[in-house]
């Protein structure tokens, strides 16, 4: 937790001094240092809920805000600080929240944005002592057994903790070389919330011809156990017939592709799909209904 701390303060004072060093220097230079890319896309689309009686969650309007500054930058709910860059590669302090979330929330801010590194209280019971004493009435499920089908006792008539929105900040790698991008985010939470951590790798090729761009990308996130356990755990007040639920720590596989064509000026074509492959640690929780999530898109995106 001390490092997560330090880690957080450092993070803070350098985006801020970065926006200072922005904007210091008058009016004029700021526009002269930084470049805004707010869009939006109109369309229609779908992100698929693994949470058991959880409603798929529809894609209408997909805003995209972007700024790159000398040091600083924004990408949607992320923000980044440049530490190192050479022509191509990039070392990053960054914050940006952790996703899980979107799931048990419609109206999490995350379900706005589909460009996010998405590739979501205090992580304990609500008497606060660490999530309860597993017995025999509340029998613990192991993370890596085999998916339980549900029907017990529906999630919505179930007393279950608010799981909220955690914030993470970290490390950033990215190499470019020729049309293919390596990233790599160690992320650690310094919201209080769960204490965890999440390792996200990525590799996405670009081809380019016309007006058409498309971008296909495979990656990994790993998660610890503190983060699986606080989205996906089950307390002794949450649980039903099945018992409670102790996950480990664990790694989604992610697929994603993005086309784009350019119509006017202003106008895109735009059509994203994206999968994610669930792991046993958290598709074995008993809030589960699936092992997947899919996520469409397609509509018009307008520069603005």
């Amino acid at each position: 937790m001390t490092f997560t701390r330090h880690l957080l303060a450092l993070c803070a004072s350098a985006l801020f001094a970065a926006t200072s060093y922005a904007c210091e220097s008058g009016e004029a230079d700021c526009v002269e240092v930084g470049k805004w890319d707010i869009s939006l896309g109109i369309g229609a689309g779908v992100r698929t809920n693994p949470v058991e009686d959880g409603d798929d969650i529809p894609l209408v309007l997909i805003p995209q805000v972007n700024y790159n500054g000398e040091r600083f930058f924004i990408q949607n709910l992320d923000l980044g600080m440049i530490l190192w860059e050479t022509d191509s590669q990039q070392f990053n302090l960054v914050m940006t929240p952790s996703y899980d979330q979107v799931f048990f929330d419609r109206w999490n801010p995350s379900n706005f944005f589909t460009d996010s590194n998405a590739l979501v209280s205090t992580g304990v019971d609500k008497n606060g002592d660490g999530g309860g004493t597993f017995g025999p009435e509340n029998p613990a499920i192991e993370g890596g057994t085999e998916l339980v089908s549900p029907g017990f006792k529906e999630v919505s008539t179930r007393d279950l903790r608010n799981r909220r929105t955690a914030g993470l900040a970290g490390i950033e790698y990215q190499v470019s070389l020729d049309s293919v991008d390596v990233q790599f985010q160690y992320l650690s939470e310094f919201t209080g919330l769960h204490h965890g951590d999440e390792a996200r790798l990525s590799i996405a090729k670009h081809w380019m011809s016309g007006k058409h761009h498309w971008v296909g990308s495979l990656g990994a996130v790993w998660q610890s156990s503190n983060t699986v356990n606080y989205y996906y755990g089950v307390t002794p007040p949450e649980a039903d017939q099945r018992g409670t639920y102790v996950a480990d720590a664990a790694v989604s596989g992610i697929a994603r592709f993005d086309w784009n064509y350019k119509l006017t000026e202003r106008w895109d074509l735009r059509l994203l799909a994206s999968y994610r492959q669930l792991p046993d640690e958290i598709s074995a929780s008993p809030l589960i209904n699936d092992n997947k999530v899919i996520t469409v898109f397609v509509g018009g995106v307008y520069h603005f």
